[in-house]
């Protein structure tokens, strides 16, 4: 099996963030639903991975700007470049390079994976109002009311690295190992730090403020681990409970496990899981990686 890090986050999210559709003069908040009616807000998978491509691009890297095809018979106008050794974004979330409607599309799976930043129980969401006013002071236009919904909640963004970042299908290397190390080194800072500002806010810069993260070293391909960084509500801390279970089911010598603890909770943490910082987690990520 293959080398696989797993990271699951826990951070608070508060605003309008990553919007959904306008519904008449409502800004609506993007949420799901449970089974047993819990409103859930959250932030795209797609949303996070376009913060961390601006955060990436600040730290020197290329990325993607997109190409757009003149032949109409490509399947999309705008599409990727398809390019990972030039295109980090390319190289660590895949691309998809259209051709003609007939023809197959030249694709690369992602090495990295992200889910949704998730709320992790039900959440009320509030309505902010507003108005939008006429900026010359001479105008006779009336202002226009709108509302923007928000929230803020505690969610969950889990996250998977393959070892192939900065290889193809075969194995092979795409660029070299200086610059493979770089770019997991990078993305694993920019995530874990945080380093990124999360996107389509409406009415405030917003920067997730982490609680704590697990970051699973497995030697065993992809474990069932994401559900057991958890918060306790009612504690108001992590949950401690759950970390006992995990290093039961999978705390053994071919598996390390590690945890951030970003607000230095008083928390009893298991002793096979290792309390690390920031640059302790991405060196050993990237060392297990490369």
């Amino acid at each position: 099996m293959s080398k696989v890090v797993q990271i699951s986050i826990l951070g608070k999210i508060s605003g309008n963030v990553n919007a959904d559709e306008v519904i008449g003069t409502r800004v609506a908040l993007k949420k799901m639903y449970s089974t047993t009616g819990e409103v859930l807000p959250f932030v795209s998978a797609r949303a996070v991975k376009y913060s961390i491509r601006l955060a990436l691009k600040d730290l020197g890297f290329e990325i993607d700007p997109f190409i757009t095809s003149k032949n109409p018979k490509d399947a999309l106008r705008l599409a990727d470049s398809g390019d990972p050794k030039k295109y980090i974004d390319n190289d660590i979330f895949g691309y998809m390079k259209t051709k003609g409607r007939e023809e197959r599309a030249d694709t690369r799976q992602a090495p990295i994976a992200l889910s949704y930043f998730k709320a992790l129980r039900d959440t009320p969401i509030k309505a902010e109002f507003a108005a939008r006013f006429p900026r010359d002071p001479n105008s006779d236009d009336n202002p226009v009311p709108f509302e923007v919904e928000v929230a803020e909640f505690i969610g969950r963004l889990n996250c998977i690295i393959y070892d192939y970042v900065g290889k193809d299908t075969q194995g092979k290397n795409i660029v070299d190992d200086k610059e493979r190390e770089n770019r997991i080194r990078s993305f694993s800072d920019v995530l874990l730090t945080p380093r990124y500002v999360l996107p389509r806010r409406t009415n405030s810069l917003c920067v997730p403020e982490y609680i704590s993260a697990l970051i699973v070293l497995s030697q065993n391909g992809v474990l069932p681990v994401y559900q057991y960084l958890d918060y306790d509500f009612e504690k108001n801390r992590l949950n401690t409970e759950k970390l006992k279970l995990l290093v039961d089911i999978i705390g053994n010598g071919s598996t390390e496990l590690l945890l951030i603890n970003y607000l230095g909770q008083s928390v009893e943490v298991p002793q096979k899981i290792t309390v690390t910082t920031v640059g302790g987690a991405v060196e050993k990520i990237t060392k297990f990686l490369v």
